[in-house]
């Protein structure tokens, strides 16, 4: 399939969807996550060729890296910024920070707009493993009766089960799932749409000190912005004093295991040789 097929593939999909997302959501339609990353251009893009109702916003972390802040605030103020209720780093102070089997950042900041209503999100198959087997129409719930891994499409959730869609529910629509990152580039392109700086500083799009951050790139941020690196080793030792059963040493320790992604019983082989 050639990207101008895909294209309209997407724009069909958005606009198939948009009375759902009104009849869910009169208000506002369509609840648009987007992050200043490429994939999330590249919706938003789609969503404004399909002309369909909707509100876009921007989950603000406080772990977010300025650059990022600046290009969306510059390149698209009509960004919604949503803030938390508890920024990252009391999340620290709580629960140490995230790792890769332990993304609890993302659950409290990013993952509670938009609930009962249907959300359009830049997910692609080709991201990951887990991602490769997401259908279009995804209902995200806990209850036990969306949990049956049935692919689901527009039709079918409007006729009868977005009535069964509600309190922390949300319906999610990934028009992007079946694109290429050089498809997104190309598209970009294409239209004229500026690229973030945050690709041109560290190559990424994404929280500054993440457990995805290659090394690298969080050197970049420690060595840029040394406040946000003083806040975390704050937040650390607030959350070193709460628990006293550490195996590491310190919370300076401790932060340079996180960095090194190993598990701990690596890590300590590698500071005691």
């Amino acid at each position: 399939m050639t990207l101008q097929e895909k294209i309209q593939e997407s724009l069909a999909l958005i606009r198939k969807g948009e009375r759902l997302a009104l009849a869910m959501n009169p208000t506002d339609g369509y609840i648009v996550g987007f992050s200043g990353g490429k994939d999330s251009q590249a919706l938003l893009e789609l969503v404004h060729m399909a002309g369909v109702k909707h509100r876009a916003y921007y989950s603000v972390t406080t772990n977010d890296p300025p650059e990022n802040v600046y290009f969306i605030r510059r390149s698209y103020p009509e960004i919604e910024f949503i803030h938390p209720k508890r920024n990252f780093f009391k999340i620290v102070e709580a629960k140490g920070l995230p790792t890769m089997k332990s993304r609890f950042c993302c659950q409290e900041l990013k993952e509670g707009i938009g609930v009962g209503s249907v959300v359009l999100t830049g997910v692609r198959a080709d991201e990951s493993r887990n991602r490769a087997n997401y259908p279009e129409v995804k209902v995200y719930s806990r209850r036990k009766e969306h949990k049956d891994g049935k692919a689901r499409n527009i039709e079918e959730i409007e006729a009868n089960e977005h009535r069964c869609i509600k309190g922390k529910d949300k319906l999610m629509v990934y028009p992007l799932l079946h694109w290429t990152e050089t498809e997104v580039w190309e598209f970009l392109k294409e239209r004229g749409i500026p690229t973030n700086p945050c690709y041109e500083v560290t190559g990424r799009v994404g929280c500054m000190f993440c457990p995805y951050s290659r090394k690298g790139q969080i050197a970049y941020y420690e060595e840029t912005y040394p406040k946000f690196k003083e806040h975390i080793m704050a937040s650390l030792r607030v959350f070193w004093d709460k628990h006293q059963e550490h195996i590491l040493q310190s919370p300076e320790e401790y932060y340079q295991w996180w960095k090194s992604k190993k598990s701990i019983k690596q890590f300590r082989k590698v500071v005691e040789k």
